[in-house]
């Protein structure tokens, strides 16, 4: 069916003048999931050639999801090719409806959910004594790294060298003991509920991190968990997600190969998980910078502390990770 005149009016208002759900409650007089449900069928009318999207990928192709469901959603793209080629298709059709509208990147399919490295905001403050975000009292290169992190790149460095362990352990049936993991186990702070850990290795070359936590408490609606990062100079989030009634938040996520280093180094020595409002963490995102080495901040930690742990790194691991990081690393290593 063609595109009717009041759904394209309708994409226009949000991708073309930035509108938002409520905008265009108000403007019309409905409620926001009678504009979600318009939006939907817009989306069916631009490409008939598939299903119409859910309420979740609409969302994301419209930039209406808050960051928690778009990390949701971007796991869903990622381990299904059928909904990534959907998604893509809409997206271009999208792009000639109004050019300069920002869309969501491409998503690469996979097996395993994609990484929610993203940045974050406070309720439990960091005990920061470098100013806001504390990157005052780290030196340059940890600056850098922390540069990296905010803007979601690759460092350098030949990271499959380090031993951290790798996922799955060897069939080989040789007499040489595996390297300790590097891991954090995750105990309950206060009166809160769960318990688990987050276990960093290598899945092939790349970074990854193991999540097995259960036994939390449900959300409510507007909130989620995110896993954090955490030290004196700030926080740094790298996994977010919505937990229902099972109370879990297992798998396998990819993360920066910066971490590892910030970790090695202490920078980020511990791992929190956090209850978190979507409003909350959604403001702490926008003002998280990544603007270069100098101009880096920190997200402020945001949500209440559900969970926390040491992340325990093996001492000959953090030997070998510190000078390649810093670049100091013998060639001769191997």
């Amino acid at each position: 069916m063609p595109l009717s005149e009041d759904s394209r009016a309708l994409l226009q208002l949000l991708l073309g003048r930035g509108k938002s759900y409520s905008d265009i409650s108000g403007l019309l007089g409905i409620d926001e999931a009678e504009v979600r449900n318009r939006a939907t069928q817009a989306l069916a009318e631009i490409d008939p050639s598939g299903p119409a999207p859910d309420a979740e990928l609409t969302d994301y192709l419209l930039g209406q999801a808050d960051p928690i469901s778009k990390a949701e959603i971007t796991n869903r793209i990622s381990a299904d090719p059928a909904l990534k080629d959907r998604a893509d298709s809409l997206a271009d059709q999208l792009r000639l409806l109004v050019p300069a509208a920002t869309l969501p990147g491409a998503v690469k399919a996979t097996s395993k959910p994609a990484s929610a490295s993203t940045a974050s905001k406070t309720a439990d403050p960091p005990e920061s004594t470098g100013g806001r975000g504390g990157l005052g009292s780290i030196s340059s290169h940890q600056r850098r790294l922390i540069a990296v992190l905010l803007g979601a790149a690759l460092l350098a460095v030949v990271v499959i060298l380090l031993v951290t362990g790798v996922f799955g352990g060897s069939d080989d049936g040789g007499d040489t003991p595996e390297p300790s993991p590097t891991v954090a186990v995750l105990q309950p702070v206060g009166n809160q509920q769960g318990s688990g850990q987050v276990q960093f290795g290598f899945a092939g070359t790349s970074l990854a991190a193991n999540l097995g936590i259960n036994d939390l408490e449900a959300n409510q609606k507007g909130q989620g968990y995110v896993i954090w990062l955490y030290g004196s100079t700030g926080a740094f989030p790298i996994y977010a997600t919505r937990v229902g009634e099972a109370g879990a938040i297992n798998g396998q996520i990819e993360v920066n190969e910066a971490a590892i280093c910030l970790i090695a180094t202490d920078v980020f020595p511990t791992l929190r998980v956090s209850r978190v409002s979507n409003k909350d963490f959604t403001e702490a995102l926008q003002q998280a910078r990544a603007t270069g080495r100098a101009n880096a901040r920190l997200p402020e930690y945001t949500g209440q502390t559900v969970l926390e742990g040491q992340i325990s790194m093996p001492q000959d691991a953090k030997d070998t990770i510190v000078p390649i990081c810093n670049g100091t690393a013998s060639q001769a290593q191997q």
